[in-house]
């Protein structure tokens, strides 16, 4: 059941969350006129262009574009979606979605949810205590496996003891109802259902964080040699293994601009790696991924690296999960680390940037299977190459980009001494599917017998429909006004044809009273003054005007047009209201001395506004 989040809870969230003190949390802002500015954190600059505005609970970078209220300043600084981000926010301020809800089943769903989260917090915490004891097998552990300190307070991480009823007795004690308990995963049922035991005992304890910092579950890894070796909590309310990803909490602020984000399989080689400095990292909690974990990293990054360990990185159920990152849009690469180990234990003994340096030369998708398809074939043989081509097939089928899969047929054919030709028809056939025969049926017919799709569409004979008219004087000023910061020379001729009080759009005719005062102050104009005497919108509109691009090449020319096209508006709206005026007089039977007049002196006006609009 989704969360109830009407336009009123959501704007109710938006008035306790004000903008000003958010933003500050990650950017040190201080008060320039009319708003507030600093440095954007969401692109480098060393000249503050990111603007915030009290009044209008707005933001806006000048340099990047980024815009927006306080709700996707959050979405887009903590990488979270929309209800992400508006829970996270009104939680903050102890606005919750169940007093929102319309309906009493979800009032208590959402109730008991928020529950379970409590009871996970409590048991991190009870976990994490135990871990911290002194001559503690769990800690000794961890640091036989170089983990530092800091490292385990970062992930939380904690030891459950070898006790049966250690976690149970503590969370029954801090008054949590049994039930739910139970229901939170944390206890088994005793077979004879006289009581209940901790799931967890003698493992070392990682919490599993949700993007909102909710403990949603645990895993535990057993410290001798137990089997399993590691255990996930079970399915609850609030924890689901394959809609889930171990360190996404920290990952998903650590994408940065190369929008990459690597996938191991285990809870420690996310540690090792986040301790050696490597963090947008995580695991796939033990499963192939699933098409809601692939949507997931693709709202994240662009490309996600697998980096299995070395004994599993071929299985079927891996490369599942591989196709399902291809299919929801996400770069897949495949690092297969030389040495054959798992991540942790190639970069404890290798460092960051080793494993950097193999990150660089992780293969493509599509390489990777081809390479699969090379090792389980000898190519130095004629049935070799066949099985090696036919085995492929299916691959470059899948190919959605004909220039890909063109490349890729190359490539084979060189690797296997099998012709081009032949590779493709033993991949298309010789069918309608090759791409040859496919290229014939797209050709336009214009006879009768054109396919039903074709008539229906009528796709060969639509007809581009010419643009509206666009608001000719809004681009005119804006031009004027881009050459005019641009140019000090352009400036002062401009200047010498117009005033401020000529421009006809009021923003524009305010930043051109700025620029106009800044000329005869300093004879320089200063764009972060600028910035400084307009609110949030103005601002945008100056972003929307510095960013235009104008030929200089008959500028001359251009200044004479953008000037006429201004005018030549003032005096259409000007006859639009006169032929409106006369109108309105002219219905009237029994004139007035004074209608009369003004009648004549509208005809009057109205011809010489017609001569000056001929004249442009």
């Amino acid at each position: 059941m989704g969360i109830n989040m009407n336009d009123g809870f959501i704007e109710e969230v938006k008035a306790h969350n004000d903008i000003v003190e958010i933003i500050s949390k990650y950017v040190e802002l201080k008060k320039t006129g009319n708003n507030y500015k600093g440095l954007c954190p969401f692109h480098s600059e060393k000249t503050p262009s990111f603007i915030v505005s009290d009044d209008k609970q707005y933001f806006h970078c000048f340099g990047c574009g980024e815009a927006g209220d306080v709700i996707h300043f959050i979405m887009k600084m903590e990488n979270l979606d929309f209800v992400d981000a508006v829970t996270q926010l009104g939680e903050r301020v102890g606005i919750y979605p169940e007093k929102n809800s319309v309906s009493k089943q979800e009032k208590e769903e959402i109730s008991r949810k928020n529950t379970i989260y409590e009871i996970n917090r409590a048991a991190a915490l009870f976990y994490y205590k135990n871990l911290c004891k002194k001559n503690n097998d769990g800690l000794s552990y961890l640091y036989k496996r170089k983990l530092n300190n800091k490292t385990v307070k970062t992930f939380g991480l904690g030891y459950a003891e070898d006790k049966w009823e250690a976690l149970n007795s503590y969370l029954l004690e801090q008054g949590y109802d049994q039930s739910i308990i139970y229901a939170a995963g944390l206890v088994s049922e005793r077979k004879k259902k006289n009581g209940y035991v901790d799931k967890f005992r003698n493992r070392i304890i990682f919490p599993i964080i949700n993007t909102r910092g909710k403990v949603i579950g645990f895993g535990g890894r057993t410290i001798e040699n137990n089997m399993p070796k590691y255990l996930n909590s079970p399915e609850t309310p609030v924890f689901n293994k394959g809609e889930n990803l171990f360190g996404l909490n920290f990952a998903k602020k650590e994408v940065g601009s190369k929008k990459q984000i690597i996938v191991v399989e285990g809870y420690m080689d996310v540690i090792a790696l986040y301790q050696s400095g490597i963090k947008n990292v995580v695991a796939s909690l033990g499963t192939a991924l699933t098409k809601y974990q692939a949507t997931l990293l693709k709202r994240y990054s662009e490309e996600v690296v697998i980096a299995y360990d070395g004994d599993t990185a071929g299985q079927l159920a891996t490369l599942r999960g591989l196709d399902i990152l291809r299919e929801v849009g996400c770069q897949v690469k495949v690092l297969r680390l030389s040495e054959g180990k798992d991540p942790d234990e190639f970069i404890v003994e290798n460092g960051k940037q080793a494993f950097l340096d193999e990150i660089n030369h992780a293969l493509p998708l599509v390489d990777y299977k081809i390479l699969l398809a090379k090792n389980a074939n000898d190519l130095t043989t004629v049935e070799g190459k066949i099985n090696f081509v036919k085995s492929i097939t299916e691959v470059l089928q899948q190919l959605k980009s004909p220039v890909e899969r063109d490349a890729y047929i190359k490539k084979i054919a060189m690797d296997t001494q099998i012709s081009i030709e032949a590779i493709k028809s033993e991949i298309y056939g010789n069918t309608r599917n090759n791409p040859q025969n496919l290229e014939k049926t797209m050709i336009p017919h214009t006879n009768k017998y054109r396919s039903k799709w074709d008539r229906h569409t009528n796709k060969y004979s639509i007809k581009p429909v010419k643009p509206a008219d666009k608001l000719g004087y809004l681009e005119a000023e804006r031009s004027l006004l881009k050459t005019m910061i641009t140019d000090k020379t352009i400036f002062d001729k401009v200047k010498a044809t117009m005033l401020p009080d000529d421009f006809i759009d009021e923003t524009h005719k305010k930043i051109a009273k700025i620029m106009y005062r800044l000329h005869e102050q300093n004879n320089l104009i200063d764009m972060e003054t600028i910035i400084n005497a307009l609110d949030i919108e103005e601002v945008v509109i100056l972003h929307q005007i510095n960013d235009k691009i104008i030929p200089m090449e008959n500028i001359e020319k251009a200044l004479i047009d953008y000037i006429n096209t201004i005018q030549k508006h003032k005096l259409t709206s000007m006859k639009v209201k006169m032929e409106e005026e006369l109108r309105k007089l002219e219905k009237i039977e029994n004139k007035s001395q004074e209608q009369i007049v003004r009648i004549r002196e509208l005809c009057i006006n109205y011809d010489k506004l017609q001569k000056e609009l001929k004249k442009l």
